[in-house]
């Protein structure tokens, strides 16, 4: 009969302490000879944490009805699918945490920090800022021309309001005298009916 326990592999685990017992005794030796101890092989870089480009279109799929078939390859089913990461994600909401988070970013080649910027570089970031809006400001026109634009189309507006009522009034009075009419052919003909 087979025992069913886990048993532990004492090589394995003995060869695993030897390997910590010599890094460290090598660690104190480099400490005490002056020498910077070894590090382990450096991960390569990732590139500072960016702003996303594009705008994201979560609102393509709302209110829609999706049969969910697990037999599609990834990019057919149901949801919100990842082409970085090849995966498919079941609501908005989870899409914007999947690519807001660490795998996706990763995936991307970006570590989750943010680089340090100067003050220069805040101050030329708000001059940039304040041109773009005085330069959109330029471009709409001054608040009188624009204030005039929008008074003259509100009078406009309200002729036309004024027109289309005064032609309803017109055409509910002419369908009032022909109803009249029409009341007077049929009383009369029914009078002369009755004798």
């Amino acid at each position: 009969q087979e025992n069913k326990r886990f048993t532990w592999d004492k090589k394995e685990y003995e060869a695993k302490a030897k390997e910590r017992l010599n890094k460290a005794f090598d660690d104190l030796r480099a400490q005490k000879y002056g020498r910077k101890p070894m590090l382990e092989p450096a991960k390569p870089q990732r590139d500072w944490l960016q702003a996303r480009d594009g705008q994201l279109n979560l609102d393509e799929k709302a209110g829609r009805c999706q049969v969910a078939n697990m037999g599609l390859a990834a990019n057919q089913q149901a949801g919100f699918y990842c082409k970085v990461c090849d995966c498919v994600v079941k609501d908005s909401a989870n899409y914007l945490d999947h690519i807001n988070g660490k795998k996706h970013q990763r995936n991307l080649g970006m570590s989750m920090r943010v680089e340090r910027v100067t003050v220069d570089q805040v101050r030329r970031k708000f001059d940039d800022l304040k041109r773009k809006r005085e330069e959109e400001y330029a471009a709409k026109g001054d608040l009188e021309s624009r204030l005039e634009a929008n008074h003259d189309e509100f009078e406009r507006q309200e002729r036309e309001r004024k027109e289309l009522k005064k032609q309803r009034r017109k055409e509910k009075e002419r369908l009032e005298s022909e109803g009249a009419l029409q009341m007077s052919d049929a009383e009369s003909s029914a009078l002369a009916a009755m004798g």
